[in-house]
């Protein structure tokens, strides 16, 4: 049994099966696996010997028996219908379409290999099996916290059902640490959270160059732009419709957004902002929408009011449908390939590098939240990636009010 590190910089575990071990599993003498760092291999291997004596125990890892539910089925046949129909949140609506899909995805790639085969008793009863396995997975995936919130709603709705006498995980799963996350958080540096000024001016520069030489469209260039004045939510741009400009006012009320599917949803926190835009801008907007209507009418469609600032062609050849979410993502990274020297970036980075310079410009924590549509200036303290600047230090008056300086 050995973690030798190889040439390359990785970590390859080996693990010699005993006679015993191989006869019941049918696996062969040599187990072997590389690693990214020595961490995940110890870890492996600690739950390779967990396993094992799981195996020596009791002839076999244990799995679900005809009289006992397994973890897969429990999920298909009765937590996933309840949880649809909002029965195991308090809030009081049920979960939309976006956040079941998510759901879904997260029991499908995680909790389904991990639990899926073994009865809820089980699993309930062997507590250091779930708990190794959880471990394992704090290390390899960064949002380990919606993974542990759905294994104790499991569990919890097991309880309450009394598919389980109780449930035995809640507080040890709790002291499980998210450290993945917790290792790339520390590895960030802050200021490569948001672009400074002149990387900032090099992206609008490079979309001018690439809009000018017919490179980006009117709406692609827009997008980009309005995207990053409003300093909102890409799902809030692309949920503007012509309703929410107003031409008179020069205004942009920003009060809803599309989810992943393109569903209209309302903003978070429900906000209903409106924003005083440039004179500029306006003239950009009614620009693109003389343009927008030109194109609509040779598709037979009416612009009017309801109609969205911003529309693409799905996959299917849908016209004039709500934008794929990642639409100014790719917009953005193909602008980057062109101009290479670009900083890497990103529609949230945007919005991030917004509230960072303006808080270094001198606006106050109070007006940037405000812009940025927050409930409160804890949240926008994530979004100020720039250090408190202090005119003149506290202790400083103390030796000028007695004649030191």
């Amino acid at each position: 049994m050995a973690i030798i590190k190889t040439k390359n910089g990785t970590y390859r575990l080996r693990i010699y099966r005993s006679k015993e071990l191989q006869e019941i599993t049918k696996e062969p003498k040599l187990f072997e696996k590389t690693f990214k760092t020595k961490r995940e291999a110890r870890e492996a291997e600690k739950n390779f010997n967990i396993e094992t004596f799981d195996i020596l125990k009791h002839g076999h890892l244990q799995k679900s028996n005809s009289t006992d539910i397994s973890f897969e089925e429990f999920y298909k046949s009765v937590w996933l219908s309840d949880y649809i129909d909002g029965h195991l949140s308090t809030r009081t609506t049920a979960p939309s379409r976006a956040t079941i899909k998510g759901t879904k995805d997260i029991f499908r790639i995680h909790n389904l290999p991990m639990f899926g085969d073994y009865s809820l008793n089980e699993l309930n009863d062997n507590k250091n099996f779930v708990l190794e396995k959880m471990k394992k997975k704090s290390i390899e995936y960064a949002n380990f916290k919606i993974i542990r919130s759905y294994v104790n709603s499991i569990f919890d709705w097991a309880e309450e059902l009394e598919y389980i006498e109780r449930n035995n995980l809640t507080k040890s799963l709790s002291r499980i640490r998210s450290i993945k996350k917790e290792t790339l958080k520390s590895a960030k540096k802050e200021e490569d959270l948001y672009l400074n000024q002149n990387q900032l001016q090099e992206w609008i520069s490079a979309f001018e160059y690439d809009y000018k030489k017919d490179l980006l469209t009117m709406q692609d260039y827009l997008l980009f732009i309005i995207t990053l004045i409003l300093a909102d939510r890409k799902s809030e741009t692309y949920a503007l419709k012509w309703k929410h400009i107003n031409f008179k006012t020069s205004q942009i009320s920003v009060n809803k957004a599309l989810d992943r599917f393109g569903i209209e949803k309302n903003t978070k926190g429900n906000k209903n902002t409106i924003f005083v835009i440039s004179s500029e801008t306006l003239s950009l907007l009614e620009q693109w929408k003389h343009v927008q209507q030109i194109a609509l009418d040779d598709l037979g469609i009416k612009q009017n009011e309801e109609q969205l600032l911003f529309t693409f062609k799905d996959y299917k050849g849908n016209v004039n449908q709500p934008l794929h979410i990642d639409y100014l993502n790719y917009r953005m990274n193909s602008v980057r390939r062109r101009h290479p020297y670009l900083e890497k970036a990103s529609p949230h980075k945007l919005r991030h590098t917004a509230a960072t310079l303006a808080k270094q410009s001198g606006k106050s924590l109070e007006e940037i939240s405000e812009a940025l549509t927050h409930s409160d200036t804890h949240v926008t303290k994530n979004y100020v990636n720039a250090p408190d600047i202090i005119s003149s230090p506290l202790g400083e008056s103390l030796f000028n009010e007695r004649g030191y300086f």
